[in-house]
C-alpha cells in the first residue's frame, strides 16, 4: 500500500462485483430489451434496508446524502457481513448497552468506495475491523460492533462521525453471496508462488502455481488471518494480521474485475447470470436506484480494473493494561490525504498556492479580509475600493475555480463564486453581508461546492460604472495600483467592473467547476497475479 493517499482503489470484494462490476455491464444491457428487463425484475427484488430510521442513531433522519448530481463523485459504504466471527466477545459489548443480540451479524468487511464519474477515477479505503471507535449511544467498542449492536444505520453514522465523511449509498452481501458471485464466474484464478495453508479458515492449497478459486475456496482465501506459506521447506506466517487480509481482499477483487470482463461481463447475456447469482445476497438503501447504476456504468464501462485505486486507513495497536490486544486506532494526521479524497478536499488547493486581491466598500471589512486571509496564509496582493455591495461575490478566471473555491472556504456566509473568461486570477468583492474569515477549519469542499451551487447567480451587483480603485490605506501590494491589479485582471480594473455589470459574463452557478481527484499513480503488484512469463487462467 502507499502512503499519503497514493494507492489503488477496489471496490469492495463481492458486494462491488455485484453493484460495480454490474455497473459496468448494465450499461451493455442497454443494448437488448429483453435483458433490461430482466435486470429491472431481479433489481425489485434486491432486499433493502432504511438508513434513516432507529432508535439507537441519535442524530437527524438524512445518514446518508442521496440527492447526487449526475456526474458529482459518489461514495458507497459496503460491508461484508459474518454471523459466526467474534460475536461472543462483541455481544457482550451489546448486551452492556442494553442491546438485544439475537440473530446479530458482525460487519467483517467494511470498505468505503469513491466513484468520480468525471475524472474517471475509483478508490478504496478498507477500515479494519478492530479499529477502536465511539460508537453513538453505545460503549466505545471495535468498529465491526457497530453493526452488531446497531445496524447499518448505526454502522453509516459511527463512520460518519468518526472520519467526517459524507456517505451516498450503502451495500451490504454475506458470505453466501460471494462464493455465489465467485461460482458464477466459473472461479477466479490466482497465482500462488509458495504452498498455502490456513487451518482457521480451512484454506489449503498444496501446490505452487495457478489455482482457479471456487466460491468456497475463495472465501477461506480473502478470509484468511493466519496465512502461512511453505518456504524452503518452513512454514512461515505471512500474512498474520488484518492489514495482509485488507490486501489479500482488495487484490482478490481486481482478479475477479478480469475474471468477469474476460467471461464477457460486458455482454448483456453474461450480465443477467452474474446479477442472479448475487442478488439474492445483496442489501442496499432504499434511495440506490437502478438508473443511478445504469449512469455509473456507462461513465465507467471501459474502466480497467488495474486503475482500481485502494488504500487503507493507518493504525497503530492499543493494548488493555494487562497487556492484552484491544484493538487499533487510527493516526490522524497519517490519514488526511486519503480522507480529503473521500471528503472531496484533496484537489483543493491550500491557502499559500492562492493568490488573490480584496475589494469592498466598507474599509474596515476590506482591512479585517486582508489581514484574515493573509493570516491563514493566502497571498493578498492588493487592495481596492468598490461599490457597495449587499452580497459577498469571489470572482474568478476560468483557470481559477478551485482557488476562488478554497477562498470561499474560508469566508462566513458562503458567498457567490462567479467565472468570466475577462479575469485573470482570483478577487474577492465584499458585500454587506460580510461575517469574518473562519480561522477554525470550515466544512469539506464537497459541502461548500453544493452551498455555492444552491446559490446561483448574484441578484445585485454593483453599478459598473462607478468602476473600481486602489484602496486608500492597505497593505505594501497596494504601492503598484493599477499595475498590481492588472497583474490579477487581464485589462485592469475596467474589466472587473465589466464583470460586475450582471451581463452574460457571469456564469453564476454554472461557474462551479467539476473538480476531480488526480494522484500519482505507482506501479502496484496485484497478489495473485502470475510472474512476468507465466499465465493464470
Amino acid at each position: 500500500m502507499t502512503d499519503q493517499g497514493k494507492s489503488r482503489l477496489r471496490r469492495t470484494w463481492p458486494q462491488r462485483l455485484v453493484v460495480v462490476a454490474s455497473l459496468l455491464v448494465i450499461v451493455s444491457a442497454v443494448a437488448s430489451a429483453r435483458t433490461v428487463q430482466y435486470v429491472e425484475e431481479v433489481w425489485e427484488e434486491v432486499p433493502r434496508v432504511d438508513i434513516s430510521h432507529t432508535g439507537t442513531v441519535r442524530y437527524g433522519q438524512e445518514l446518508l446524502r442521496t440527492d447526487t448530481e449526475p456526474g458529482e463523485p459518489v461514495n458507497f459504504l459496503i460491508v461484508g457481513t459474518d454471523s459466526g466471527t467474534d460475536v461472543a466477545d462483541t455481544a457482550a459489548a451489546a448486551q452492556a448497552s442494553g442491546v438485544a443480540t439475537s440473530g446479530k451479524s458482525l460487519a467483517d468487511v467494511i470498505m468505503l468506495l469513491r466513484l468520480d464519474p468525471k475524472a474517471k477515477s475509483a478508490w478504496v479505503l478498507s477500515i479494519p475491523r478492530d479499529l477502536w471507535a465511539e460508537i453513538p449511544g453505545a460503549q466505545d467498542h471495535k468498529i465491526n460492533s457497530a453493526f452488531y449492536i446497531g445496524g447499518a444505520s448505526l454502522l453509516v453514522e459511527t463512520i460518519t462521525s468518526m472520519f467526517d465523511v459524507e456517505i451516498n449509498h450503502y451495500v451490504q452481501m454475506d458470505f453466501a453471496g460471494f462464493q455465489q458471485v465467485v461460482d458464477s464466474l466459473g472461479g477466479v484464478p490466482v497465482w500462488f508462488p509458495h504452498p498455502v495453508r490456513d487451518p482457521k479458515s480451512h484454506l489449503n492449497i498444496t501446490e505452487p502455481g495457478c489455482h482457479v478459486l471456487g466460491g468456497e475456496q475463495a472465501l477461506q482465501y480473502v478470509r484468511s488471518r493466519r496465512y502461512t506459506e511453505q518456504i524452503d521447506g518452513s512454514w512461515r506466517i505471512t500474512g498474520g494480521d488484518d492489514f495482509s487480509r485488507i490486501a489479500r481482499q482488495q487484490d482478490f477483487l481486481v482478479l475477479a474485475l478480469d475474471r468477469a470482463i474476460s467471461r464477457g461481463a460486458r455482454n448483456p447475456t453474461t450480465i443477467a447470470g452474474m446479477i442472479e447469482a448475487g442478488a439474492a445476497f445483496v442489501t442496499i438503501d432504499q434511495a440506490l436506484t437502478l438508473g443511478e447504476l445504469v449512469s455509473l456504468a456507462q461513465d465507467f464501462s471501459d474502466f480497467n480494473p488495474e486503475n482500481l485505486q485502494r488504500q487503507r486507513l493507518e493504525v497503530y495497536t492499543l493494548f488493555w493494561p494487562d497487556g492484552r490486544y484491544k484493538g487499533e486506532a487510527a493516526l490522524r494526521q497519517a490519514n488526511e490525504p486519503i480522507l480529503g479524497v473521500f471528503r472531496g478536499t484533496a484537489d483543493s488547493l491550500s491557502p499559500s498556492e492562492v493568490s488573490l486581491t480584496v475589494a469592498g466598500f466598507n474599509e474596515f471589512n476590506r482591512a479585517d479580509a486582508s489581514t484574515s486571509l493573509a493570516g491563514e496564509g493566502f497571498e493578498v496582493v492588493g487592495t481596492l475600493s468598490s461599490p457597495a455591495l449587499p452580497e459577498t461575490v469571489v470572482l474568478h478566471g476560468p483557470d481559477d475555480a478551485e482557488a476562488a473555491m478554497t477562498v470561499a472556504r474560508y469566508l462566513e456566509p458562503v458567498p457567490y463564486v462567479v467565472s468570466d473568461a475577462d479575469v485573470d486570477g482570483v478577487v474577492l468583492v465584499l458585500g454587506a453581508d460580510y461575517g469574518g474569515v473562519l480561522f477554525a477549519f470550515q466544512e469539506p469542499m464537497s459541502v461548500i461546492r453544493d452551498q455555492v451551487r444552491a446559490r446561483g447567480i448574484p441578484p445585485i451587483l454593483p453599478d459598473p460604472a462607478a468602476g473600481l480603485s486602489p484602496a486608500a490605506t492597505g497593505n505594501a501590494a497596494q504601492a503598484g495600483g493599477p499595475q498590481v491589479l492588472g497583474a490579477m485582471l487581464s485589462g485592469g480594473a475596467h474589466v472587473l467592473a465589466a464583470v460586475l455589470s450582471g451581463g452574460s459574463a457571469v456564469e453564476g452557478a454554472d461557474s462551479v467547476a467539476a473538480q476531480s481527484t488526480e494522484t500519482d499513480a505507482e506501479p502496484v503488484t496485484i497478489l495473485g497475479r502470475p510472474p512476468e512469463g507465466e499465465s493464470c487462467g
